[in-house]
């Protein structure tokens, strides 16, 4: 369990923070540090974790290869459908930005599903539905990589499509974890409410 956590019947269980009972890890091994709950992009656009339910005092949210996923809430140049959904999940090599149609309609079983069965290959997040695209990553967040949105897509552009930056210069990263964005309690709270989930 990397030191972060103790190991019972060949299963990690992550460190718990004294502060506020959350763990101060996650992944199957307790790798990578606590999720920043919130991300802000250079375009003040804001994502949110993606939670997938509370029992008692625990939060779990939806991971993808052992990172969280995050859910674009509003801010920047963003307009989707309601029914829709714009998520940011790791693919095991890159983060994607991808629209999920009627994805705000799906139960949490059904969430629950697609999560556990998640395959950024095989689930084809690559393509006409990816917006946006990182550098090739193995950080356990999207901070400080490098983000662009795909343009024009076929051969001549290579298997994701043309890529222009979001930020210039290339280097500079694209998102930051505000303050806000690692404190639990009541930010936690305000997210399950917003997702619907008790």
């Amino acid at each position: 369990c990397n030191y972060h956590g103790t190991c019972t019947e060949r299963q990690c269980g992550c460190d718990l923070s004294e502060n506020d009972g959350y763990p101060l890890y996650t992944g199957i091994h307790c790798e990578f540090s606590r999720p920043c709950l919130q991300l802000v992009g250079d375009g003040d656009d804001r994502w949110n974790i993606l939670p997938i339910e509370k029992i008692d005092y625990e939060f779990t949210s939806w991971n993808a290869y052992g990172r969280g996923v995050y859910k674009y809430a509003w801010g920047g140049n963003v307009t989707i459908p309601e029914d829709d959904a714009l998520l940011l999940t790791y693919s095991g090599s890159r983060w994607f930005g991808s629209y999920y149609e009627g994805a705000n309609q799906k139960g949490r079983d059904d969430w629950l599903h697609y999560a556990k069965e998640y395959h950024a290959f095989w689930d084809e997040v690559y393509k006409e539905n990816t917006q946006y695209v990182s550098n090739p990553t193995d950080r356990s967040e999207p901070i400080a990589v490098d983000f662009f949105t795909i343009g024009r897509r076929g051969a001549k552009y290579g298997p994701l499509g043309e890529l222009v930056p979001l930020r210039e210069p290339v280097g500079t990263g694209y998102f930051e974890c505000p303050p806000l964005g690692m404190l639990i309690g009541d930010f936690v709270s305000e997210i399950l409410e917003k997702e619907g989930v008790s």
